[in-house]
């Protein structure tokens, strides 16, 4: 080899390594001594398979042999990234460009060999946080979603349960939102105690969380599991000197009786969920048919009332007070009245449900009235 060449090659950060026909290693320069742990005279003169698995020995010399043969290597001049092992016995990922020529003792191969174990770690990071909650550590919305429609469309029964914090949004207003979170990844650790080692847990949103039961399809295990959660938590979750009391409400639903796609089945978990909510939290409700019915009446009703209400279709109607021992007035009860273009006229009760939290822009408009 050129003294100019041999210079830049031990000068050089790259990895490099040639071989015989036999496999054997020829040459070695510092970078690839120091990347596998070896000195110069281990290396020399040894098989190649000492820096590979041994389980991707076999492949490895079986191509060797063709490519010695005279078959044109596949992998030739393109980077490709395998697993090498150092002396210590660790494995790690490399990137190695081959290249091989005929020579004075005949076939050749020499290889460039770039350590990407950084690489990896980063791609590794990146891949956790597009399927991660950052917060919690538990599996985010997008990966929740894939995950229960691999599972259905696989053809597996599956039952989610959608949870919602009671109380959360009392504690953050009180504490702050730093306290808000430590609560939310307090949750995130308590969660994965109650339920079944094989469960799939995900926070989707602000403060709901949802779980993934695959090859479940009787109610009463995914009842025994959503009862689980609601025991753990009724013991208080204590926290930088505050003890602070939360519940949760739970839905559920299972495929395919309720849904046989990920959106199917979700939209009904979250049906029965609003149906938990709605009867003062702390409680479980399973989805059924009527849910979406009356969700969907409920919900059409509330846009109505809302549009109704920038178009002028609300009045408010002023009732005297009398007393009776004189029938004199002594004051007024504001009733509140829907003129809706269709039905009439409608009294609160007719349409006050339907706004659940939309019920502070009704106060809005009666403070403005």
């Amino acid at each position: 080899m050129p003294f100019t060449v041999v210079k830049f090659a031990e000068a050089t950060k790259l990895s490099l390594i040639s071989i015989d026909s036999h496999g054997d290693i020829e040459f070695v320069n510092p970078s690839a001594c120091a990347l596998f742990g070896y000195t110069k005279g281990e290396m020399i003169g040894k098989p190649i398979t000492i820096i590979i698995p041994e389980r991707m020995r076999g492949a490895h010399m079986a191509g060797l042999q063709k490519v010695s043969a005279g078959q044109k290597p596949n992998l030739g001049g393109r980077p490709v990234e395998v697993s090498a092992v150092r002396k210590d016995g660790t494995e790690f990922p490399i990137e190695i460009t081959l290249s091989t020529w005929r020579g004075k003792r005949g076939f050749c191969a020499g290889a460039v060999i770039t350590d990407i174990s950084e690489r990896r770690e980063k791609e590794g990071r990146l891949l956790r946080l597009a399927s991660q909650d950052t917060l919690t550590g538990l599996l985010n919305r997008h990966r929740f979603s894939a995950l229960l429609a691999d599972t259905l469309a696989a053809g597996n029964a599956a039952a989610i349960m959608l949870l919602d914090l009671d109380g959360f949004k009392e504690v953050n207003d009180t504490h702050g939102h730093l306290v808000g979170d430590c609560l939310l990844q307090a949750v995130g650790v308590r969660l994965p105690y109650t339920l079944r080692p094989d469960a799939h847990i995900a926070r989707v949103g602000g403060d709901e969380f949802a779980v993934l039961l695959q090859d479940v399809s009787d109610p009463r295990a995914v009842y025994a599991q959503a009862d689980a959660i609601l025991q753990a938590f009724a013991k208080p979750f204590e926290l930088g000197g505050h003890v602070l009391e939360l519940g949760t409400s739970i839905g559920f639903a299972l495929s395919p009786a309720h849904g046989v796609e990920a959106e199917e089945l979700i939209a009904s978990a979250d049906y029965a969920l609003y149906r938990a909510k709605a009867a003062g939290g702390h409680s479980i409700r399973m989805y059924d048919a009527t849910m979406r019915s009356e969700t969907s009446a409920r919900r059409e009703l509330r846009d109505e009332l809302l549009a109704g209400m920038r178009q002028g279709e609300l009045e408010l109607f002023y009732q005297p007070q009398v007393r009776l021992s004189d029938g004199k007035i002594i004051g007024l009860e504001a009733l509140i009245r829907w003129h809706h273009p269709t039905r009439g006229l409608l009294t609160p009760g007719a349409f006050l449900p339907a706004l659940d939290q939309s019920a502070l822009a009704l106060g809005y408009w009666l403070v403005d009235a």
